[in-house]
């Protein structure tokens, strides 16, 4: 820490444990209403919990996630669960963002809270005799910050922290720190989530749909289909053109209450922008050129089916270097911007086949189409992939929350083109799922080809034209609103 800037430092600090319980109200509300949590906040109430009541070792908890998914939200909430709930003294607590910490010299976790500790506390890392809780906002604006947390981690067991950051910080951490560190994603919202945090509304669907996705059982599932449909027509300020709005615009509670929807897309796109241009250039050191060339990819990628394409096809389209799109689909991907399938083939096949790429969710690739243009394709094209990519992130968020079980998630390489459905689950060694996902109209032909081709017990249509969940023989047909309750 730079000498001369240190009272700037104590400044800073002194005005975070001051002023952070005063800012509560206004960051928690909207209006006058209180915000709910999401529940992810129930997992790092327990991680806090079981750290208070003496288990310290979990105690260096890291928070990735998109830039308005709620991650300082999170922090905020935390903050005052340990005020509110467990008698914590605000003296104990620490607020920062890392973003604002820089402003001031380049940010460096690890002196700031030598800092913190001795000016605030008259102790260090060793013989400070009280539990402390960090709570680190933009931890990606320090380089170290991996480094920092394992430093402090293994320096103190009385000092719990939270880092959150734009996903740029699933890029870079130490090796050794992250055997420290629980890595908790936070990812945008699925519909539930949405329903609980815009109108405190809550439901319990999402098992039940698992259990006709992996099991085919559809009756428990078509009771609380019935329950949700009939609770939202009486939900107070609740509006028909919710899910619409979600499904085009939504799964960020940064902008779940702004009432224009083209202003929500627009803090979209700027926030997908901020990630490339800010964030990654933090945190790889990209040149100019290939933020450009990256911009470039997502605006290709976001009009047109995500099917099989060639790293020179894309280089070509760019005007770039196959290595350079190489480089650029694996940040991305580490950011969570997109996330990839893979076809469902043996395993030097699959080294063979491209990979298909989607956006985080629907409203990421809409608001880049907004932004610079529709491509030529039809509507009902463009909608059917808008579908698609909400199928599929549904699926890998489901997979990737570990709150079930492993499964595997393909794409269909059948050789006859027109008769592959879109994707295929597998769980260890149960039977294959085929899933077709449609729009408007349609029939079964295609998912009782698939079911007969994988000798599958069942296949399921997800379809915006499906009204109710129904099972009719061996296939499940779902509305996709139903699904992305999941």
């Amino acid at each position: 820490m730079n000498p001369d800037n240190e009272d700037s430092i104590h400044d800073f600090l002194q005005s975070q444990i001051a002023d952070t319980p005063l800012s509560l109200n206004s960051e928690l509300s909207n209006k006058g209403v209180k915000f709910n949590h999401r529940d992810d906040f129930e997992e790092i109430k327990s991680f806090i919990d079981n750290f208070i009541d003496g288990n310290n070792v979990n105690r260096y908890i890291v928070l990735p996630g998109l830039r308005g998914v709620g991650k300082t939200t999170i922090l905020f909430q935390a903050y005052e669960y340990l005020i509110n709930q467990k008698n914590v003294n605000p003296n104990q607590i620490l607020y920062f963002s890392c973003e604002e910490l820089n402003k001031i010299e380049d940010c460096d976790i690890y002196d700031t809270i030598k800092y913190y500790l001795k000016e605030f506390h008259n102790s260090s890392f060793q013989t400070v005799d009280e539990k402390i809780f960090l709570l680190i906002d933009e931890a990606h604006f320090d380089k170290d910050w991996s480094i920092s947390g394992k430093l402090i981690h293994d320096k103190s067991k009385n000092i719990f922290m939270i880092f959150t950051g734009s996903s740029a910080l699933n890029l870079e951490y130490n090796a050794e720190a992250a055997r420290r560190m629980v890595r908790y994603p936070i990812t945008p919202l699925n519909y539930s989530q949405h329903l609980k945090l815009k109108y405190g509304y809550q439901t319990d669907i999402s098992n039940d749909l698992v259990d006709l996705l992996f099991n085919g059982n559809v009756e428990n599932a078509i009771i609380k289909e019935k329950q949700v449909n009939r609770d939202l027509l009486n939900l107070r300020n609740y509006f028909s053109m919710d899910w619409d709005n979600y499904f085009k615009f939504g799964g960020f509670p940064a902008v779940m209450h702004d009432t224009n929807c083209r202003n929500a897309s627009k803090k979209l796109y700027y926030s997908v922008e901020a990630v490339v241009t800010k964030d990654l250039g933090t945190m790889s050191n990209l040149t100019a050129n290939t933020q450009t060339s990256a911009l470039r990819l997502m605006k290709f990628l976001a009009e047109k089916y995500p099917g099989d394409i060639s790293q020179n096809a894309l280089a070509n389209k760019i005007k770039t270097s196959a290595g350079t799109v190489n480089t650029i689909m694996d940040l991305l991907e580490k950011t969570h911007l997109l996330f990839h399938i893979e076809p469902y083939s043996g395993a030097n096949a699959r080294a063979n086949k491209s990979w298909q790429y989607y956006f985080a969710t629907p409203s990421i690739m809409h608001a880049i189409n907004l932004k610079f243009g529709f491509s030529s394709i039809s509507l009902s094209e463009y909608e059917g992939i808008l579908l698609e990519t909400l199928v599929a992130s549904n699926l890998v968020n489901l997979k990737n929350s570990e709150k079930f079980f492993e499964f595997s998630i393909f794409y269909d390489t059948y050789k006859v083109k027109s008769k592959c459905v879109d994707f295929i689950v597998k769980k260890e060694f149960d039977d294959i799922i085929p899933i077709e996902v449609g729009h408007g109209k349609k029939d079964t032909s295609q998912i009782k080809d698939a079911i007969r081709r994988y000798k599958a017990s069942y296949g399921i249509i997800i379809s915006d034209t499906t009204k109710t969940i129904e099972k009719v023989d061996n296939v499940i047909f779902v509305p996709i609103n139903t699904f992305s309750l999941i």
